[in-house]
């Protein structure tokens, strides 16, 4: 089925009223926003603005698509899209995917989500397993990798609205199937995987503890982060037990650090206390300035640690750390 010219026209108008609510937005706060409220994650004040006039741009149109457009014979964008037949929806999917700045319309998602259960399953699950994962995967030169993704990401989204979590364990293998991913497959799937906290929670430990003596390298790193941030939500002995084993075993424990720090638990501080104490003579400077980072937000006392460098000072994380720890998850691409 060809998708018509006049949907096109629709979903490109719309993209860009998107875009302008954005800007108008990000203007708006950098104008009234005097400073960044404590406690925030933001590693910047112009992040800090984004991320606020982004969550008020999702608002803005959400609204937007749901009310009634003269254009659109008075109905609303989603009804627009639920008068159309499954198969049609899916090709507006992916053509929403690859071609809008601002990715699938979310009453798309939600009208796809509410269609036939069993059908829609199928779909999501054909994509996902048909799709690449990596550029060397993507066998169209004439096409990005970045953009041709975006349909994978598009069918966790469907799955993640349909609250349907049968394929986080084929997700997470395919996942870890690679020796590296990229940061927004990492993102999507993170997404799709914390959704899906009961039936995630025990496949990422199991994954996690078998691969204790591998260093954690490599998409295990991310599965970590993942389970961190499901644990801050729902903290069990199980996932601080794993959080502390990884940290033991993480090759690039910065990102076990950050992990325990978000994760919440007193009890990693001297968990992190020794292990500065036994490593002061080859610590690494970014490593022993995170942990005292970690150990003060954990309400530990450092004046009993011994500065190797003699030059610590608390610090925001520089914008190319933000991969590490959960924080590298919260929409800033």
């Amino acid at each position: 089925m060809e998708m018509t010219e006049e949907i096109k026209e629709i979903l490109g108008r719309y993209d860009q009223i998107e875009a302008l609510i954005l800007e108008q937005k990000v203007d708006e706060y950098a104008d009234s926003v005097g400073q960044v409220p404590e406690g925030s994650d933001a590693a910047s004040f112009e992040e800090y603005i984004q991320d606020i006039a982004r969550e008020e741009t999702e608002k803005a149109t959400k609204a937007l698509e749901y009310e009634p457009d003269e254009k659109l014979g008075g109905r609303s964008l989603r009804e627009v899209f639920d008068a159309m037949p499954l198969e049609e929806k899916e090709e507006v999917l992916e053509y929403s995917a690859v071609t809008l700045d601002r990715g699938v319309p979310k009453s798309l998602i939600a009208s796809i989500a509410n269609d036939d259960r069993d059908a829609v399953r199928d779909y999501c699950s054909s994509v996902i397993g048909n799709s690449a994962w990596t550029d060397e995967e993507l066998d169209d030169e004439n096409k990005l990798f970045e953009i041709e993704y975006q349909k994978v990401k598009a069918c966790l989204d469907v799955l993640i609205e349909m609250q349907e979590f049968c394929f986080v364990k084929a997700v997470i293998d395919r996942f870890m199937s690679y020796p590296q991913t990229k940061e927004f497959v990492a993102e999507s799937i993170k997404d799709y995987v914390v959704g899906g906290a009961d039936v995630s929670v025990p496949i990422l430990m199991n994954i996690i503890e078998e691969g204790l003596d591998s260093g954690l390298e490599g998409p295990a790193e991310d599965l970590v982060i993942m389970l961190a941030e499901i644990g801050m939500a729902n903290p069990s002995e199980e996932i601080y037990q794993t959080l502390r084993h990884a940290f033991r075993a993480m090759t690039n424990k910065i990102y076990a650090v950050i992990c325990l720090a978000e994760y919440g638990d007193d009890r990693a501080v001297p968990l992190m206390k020794n292990y500065i104490n036994r490593h002061q003579d080859s610590i690494d400077r970014d490593l022993f300035y995170e942990m005292m980072s970690a150990i003060q937000k954990l309400g530990g006392d450092i004046s009993d640690i011994n500065d190797p460098f003699g030059d610590f000072t608390r610090k925001s994380r520089k914008p190319e750390e933000k991969k590490y720890g959960p924080a590298r998850y919260n929409g800033n691409k």
